[in-house]
C-alpha cells in the first residue's frame, strides 16, 4: 500500500520539525484553491447545494459498502471541493442535526479518509467531516494537515464547528505561509491583546499577497483600540510602515477605518524615524492617497473617515518634505542591489521620486523574476524613450526563443497565463520601437512567426510603418508567414499588406508626430465633443485592437490642406492618420492651436474600430502655480 498524505506530512513533521513547513511550495501550495474560495467566480448557489447533496449521498452509500470508496474518488475528479465548499458543510451540519448520518460510521470514515487517502480531494473532505468530530485527535489530525498550504482552508473551515474556532485558526495563522497563511488570516478576529500584538507586527507578511493581508491586518475590528492606543518608536515605526506602504499600493488610504488616525501617528513620527525603504514607500503611498492641491479649491471639504480637504493638503505638504531628504536616493539604490520588496512598490517610488535610474541597476530585480509585468511597463511603456536600447539588448539574451516560436497559436490575451510573458514583453517591444521610429527589420520579420498572436499583430503594424524602408527579404517572409497563419485576422492583415485584399484599398498615411508629447492632467479642460470624420475612407485594419476607448489621440494641424485650411488631422500615438475634425467644428481650434494652445483628443467609443467614433476634444492647461490653477477652476 502506497504511503498516505496524512503519513507523508507526518514522517516529513519529524523530518523536518520547523514551522511553517518547509517541504511544501510555498508559493503554489493552496493557490488553485484558496484563490477561488475568496475570490473566484463562484457557481450558483442552487448549483453548489446540488453538488454537495450529491457528494453527501455518495458518502452514505460508503457507510453501507466499505469497499465502494471508488465512488468518492471518482465523484471528486470530476467536482473538487473547493467548488462548493461552504455549501458541503452547510449540507453536512444540515444531516446531522436531521439524523439523516450514522455519526459513529460517519466519523469511521472521516478518519479513513484524512489520514488513509493517498487523494487530496478525499483527504480534504475527510478534513471537513472530522470538523464535526471535535475531539484531542482529530483536532490533531486538522491541525497537522491544516498546517500543510494545500489544506489549510479547508482546516479553517472544519474548525468554525470546534468551541473555540478561533483559537485553532490563530494556531493556524501564526505556524503557515503563503496561502495557508492568508486562509488562516480571512476569518481570524484578533480579541486578545497578544493576538493584536503578533497581527500588527507578522499578520500582513507573507509572500503571497501581502497588500491584500495588510488590508485585512488594518480593517479587522476589534484592532480599533490597538490603533488608536499605538506608540511609536523605532520598531513599531517600522512594522506600521509595513502594513500602511502594502495596503496603500493596493488601496486609498482615506478608505481605511484607522487610516487617519494612524497617518497622523505616522508622518509625526516620520520626521525622526524614517529611514529606510520601506519607510519611504509609506510616505510615497500616503501622498499619492491625498487629493491634488486644486481638488478642492479654497473650501475644506469633510470627507469619509473624518478625513478633511485642509488635512489632505496638510499631510501632503508634510509628505513633501519628508520626500525633500537627501538620504533617499541612496536609500533606493540599496533597495535596487538586494530588492527584497516587490517591483511594483520599487517602481512606483521610483516615479514619484522621479527617478531613471540606469539600466544595470534593475538586473536584480530582473535576476528574481526575468519577464516582471511592472518592470516592462516600466522600461517599454512609461520610459521607453530612455531604456529602448538596452531593453532589446537583454531581451535578445533573455528570451526563450525555442519556446516562443514553436507553433503559431490561436490564444485570446485573457486567456494567456504567466507562461506567456516573455511574449508580452515582446509585444510591447514591437510597440516601443515603432514609436521610437526604429527600425529592426530582423525583430520584425522573425515575429511574423511567434506563437503568440499579438505578437504577430504587431509585427505586421510595424511592418506597415516601415514600408518604406523595407529590403527584399520582407515580402518572401509576408508569404511565408500568411502559408502558416492560421488566425483568419492575422491572415487578412497579411493579405492587405501584401495587396492581396479583395477589398477596396483603403489610404493608409502616418505623418512624423516625434515632437509630441502628450500627457493629459486631471485640470485639462473637455471642450466638446465630437465624431471623427473621414475615418471610412483609412484602413481602420491598422489601428484595430491597438486603441481602447480612454486612449489618447493626436490633433494636429493641416494648414496646406487643398480643401480646408482650418484641417485638423487625428492621429494614433504613432503618427497614423484616423481622419479629421469635423470641418463644421473646426474652425475655432484651428485658431486656438495657430494661437499656440495645445489640443489633444481623447476617444470616447468602446473602440477606434466603430463607425464615426468619438472623442472628446480637450485643451491642455499649462498652470505653473496653484493660484493660476485655482484662479481656473473658478
Amino acid at each position: 500500500m502506497k504511503e498516505s498524505i496524512y503519513q507523508y506530512i507526518s514522517k516529513m513533521a519529524e523530518t523536518y520539525p520547523r514551522l511553517p513547513y518547509e517541504f511544501q511550495d510555498i508559493s503554489q501550495a493552496g493557490a488553485r484553491d484558496t484563490n477561488y474560495i475568496l475570490w473566484g467566480d463562484r457557481l450558483k448557489i442552487t448549483e453548489q447545494r446540488k453538488l454537495a447533496m450529491e457528494l453527501m449521498q455518495e458518502v452514505i452509500k460508503v457507510m453501507y459498502e466499505p469497499d465502494a470508496f471508488s465512488r468518492i474518488t471518482e465523484y471528486l475528479d470530476q467536482k473538487p471541493i473547493f467548488l462548493y465548499m461552504e455549501k458541503l458543510s452547510s449540507r453536512i451540519k444540515l444531516m446531522l442535526g436531521e439524523k439523516l448520518l450514522d455519526k459513529e460510521k460517519l466519523y469511521n470514515i472521516a478518519i479513513r479518509l484524512a489520514t488513509e487517502s493517498e487523494y487530496e480531494e478525499e483527504v480534504k473532505l475527510g478534513i471537513l467531516l472530522l470538523g464535526f468530530f471535535e475531539n484531542d485527535i482529530t483536532r490533531r489530525i486538522i491541525k497537522k494537515l491544516g498546517l500543510h498550504s494545500t489544506f489549510t482552508i479547508y482546516a479553517v473551515e472544519a474548525s468554525q464547528n470546534f468551541e473555540n474556532p478561533n483559537e485553532f485558526q490563530f494556531t493556524l495563522l501564526i505556524n503557515t505561509e503563503g496561502y495557508g497563511k492568508l486562509a488562516a488570516l480571512t476569518l481570524f478576529e484578533p480579541v486578545l491583546q497578544n493576538q493584536k500584538k503578533w497581527l500588527f507586527k507578522y499578520g500582513a507578511r507573507n509572500m503571497i499577497a501581502p497588500n491584500i493581508s495588510s488590508i485585512m491586518c488594518l480593517e479587522k475590528v476589534d484592532m480599533a483600540d490597538f490603533y488608536h492606543g499605538l506608540v511609536l518608536d523605532e520598531t513599531t515605526f517600522s512594522d506600521l510602515s509595513f502594513l500602511l506602504a502594502y495596503a496603500g499600493e493596493q488601496e486609498d488610504i482615506k478608505r481605511f477605518t484607522h487610516g487617519r488616525v494612524l497617518v497622523e501617528k505616522y508622518i509625526e513620527a516620520a520626521k525622526v524615524y524614517a529611514k529606510s525603504f520601506i519607510d519611504l514607500s509609506a510616505v510615497v503611498v500616503i501622498e499619492k492617497s491625498m487629493a491634488p492641491y486644486w481638488y478642492d479649491r479654497d473650501v475644506d471639504v469633510i470627507k469619509e473617515n473624518s478625513w478633511s480637504s485642509n488635512l489632505e493638503n496638510e499631510i501632503r505638504n508634510k509628505c513633501k518634505e519628508i520626500l525633500k531628504k537627501s538620504i533617499w536616493t541612496n536609500v533606493v539604490y540599496q533597495e535596487l542591489e538586494n530588492p527584497y520588496h516587490p517591483s511594483s512598490l520599487i517602481i512606483m517610488v521610483l516615479e514619484c521620486l522621479q527617478l531613471l535610474v540606469p539600466f544595470h541597476t534593475l538586473i536584480p530585480m530582473l535576476q528574481k523574476n526575468s519577464f516582471d509585468i511592472d518592470l516592462m511597463r516600466y522600461l517599454l511603456i512609461d520610459n521607453y524613450h530612455e531604456y529602448l536600447h538596452v531593453t532589446l539588448d537583454y531581451l535578445m539574451m533573455a528570451l526563450p526563443w525555442e519556446i516562443m516560436f514553436n507553433e503559431l497559436l490561436d490564444i485570446e490575451v485573457e486567456d494567456a497565463d504567466v507562461s506567456f510573458r516573455p511574449d508580452v514583453w515582446l509585444v510591447f517591444l514591437l510597440k516601443a520601437l515603432r514609436n521610437e521610429r526604429r527600425y529592426e527589420e530582423e525583430i520584425f520579420i522573425k515575429c511574423l512567426s511567434e506563437r503568440f498572436p499579438d505578437v504577430r499583430i504587431e509585427a505586421i503594424h510595424g511592418l506597415r510603418v516601415f514600408k518604406l524602408e523595407w529590403s527584399e527579404r520582407v515580402i518572401p517572409s509576408l508569404e511565408k508567414a500568411l502559408e502558416n497563419e492560421p488566425v483568419d485576422k492575422i491572415r487578412r492583415r497579411l493579405m492587405r499588406l501584401l495587396g492581396k485584399s479583395n477589398q477596396k484599398i483603403k489610404e493608409q498615411r502616418y505623418i512624423d508626430v516625434s515632437d509630441i508629447n502628450i500627457k493629459p492632467m486631471p485640470w485639462d479642460i473637455c471642450l466638446i465633443e465630437i465624431n471623427i470624420a473621414g475615418t471610412f475612407y483609412r484602413d481602420m485594419l491598422v489601428v484595430e485592437g491597438r486603441i481602447e476607448k480612454g486612449d489618447v489621440l493626436y490633433l494636429v494641424r493641416e494648414p496646406n490642406n487643398e480643401y480646408d485650411p482650418n484641417a485638423i488631422l487625428v492621429t494614433a500615438e504613432d503618427g497614423y492618420i484616423i481622419g479629421y475634425v469635423p470641418r463644421k467644428d473646426n474652425q475655432m481650434f484651428a485658431y486656438m492651436m495657430d494661437s499656440g494652445e495645445i489640443l489633444y483628443a481623447v476617444l470616447k467609443s468602446e473602440s477606434i474600430d466603430v463607425s464615426k467614433p468619438v472623442v472628446s476634444i480637450m485643451l491642455r492647461r499649462q498652470l505653473d502655480k496653484e493660484d493660476n490653477i485655482i484662479q481656473f477652476i473658478r
